[in-house]
């Protein structure tokens, strides 16, 4: 009960922080075609490490002439073992992350550090953080899955026949990628 009604507070503050903040016109072909800096936030609650493991090397070779950014929980920064030289890790712990799900001013700063030409939330189901940090990324095209409050932080989502399923999930963003 309390998680929920600290939920509305987040989004509440959420909707307020990014009111004025508008998206430009983009055509989605070349923005995915041409982007070369991403910003990968994975799942908060990760029960398919292997899943998680591809998709992160998939998009590290798409991205292999630019960068990748992956921000991941302490726990997953462990885990994640990547061998291609574009990909940074961040890690941030709970303590990142306020009492409304709002992540801190220096979360927020680490993120903002880069500039990203696309971000992805690899969340399938709605987490505040990961969207919240998506959008504060700047990232011209934010890609999630299709989700509940995923309309006021992305704008281009993946719809997934099999919400449970990260490793279908995954191959579904993946073969929608490759359209462009």
């Amino acid at each position: 009960m309390f998680r929920d009604v600290r939920l509305r507070i987040g989004l509440l503050y959420s909707r307020i922080h990014f009111r004025k903040v508008g998206d430009p016109v983009i055509r989605f072909t070349e923005a995915v075609s041409r982007a070369r800096r991403a910003l990968v936030v994975l799942p908060e609650g990760t029960r398919d490490i292997t899943s998680v493991q591809w998709i992160v090397r998939n998009l590290a070779e798409r991205f292999s002439q630019g960068s990748v950014t992956v921000l991941a929980r302490n726990e997953q920064a462990s885990w994640l073992r990547i061998e291609n030289g574009n990909v940074v890790v961040l890690p941030y712990s709970q303590d990142d992350i306020s009492t409304w799900f709002v992540p801190r001013r220096e979360l927020i700063g680490k993120v903002k550090k880069s500039t990203f030409d696309i971000a992805f939330d690899l969340n399938v189901t709605f987490t505040l953080v990961g969207a919240f940090l998506c959008r504060e990324s700047k990232a011209p095209l934010r890609v999630s899955f299709a989700k509940s409050f995923a309309d006021e932080f992305f704008n281009f989502q993946v719809q997934t026949r099999s919400p449970g399923s990260l490793a279908v999930a995954y191959r579904n963003l993946v073969r929608c990628l490759e359209m462009f």
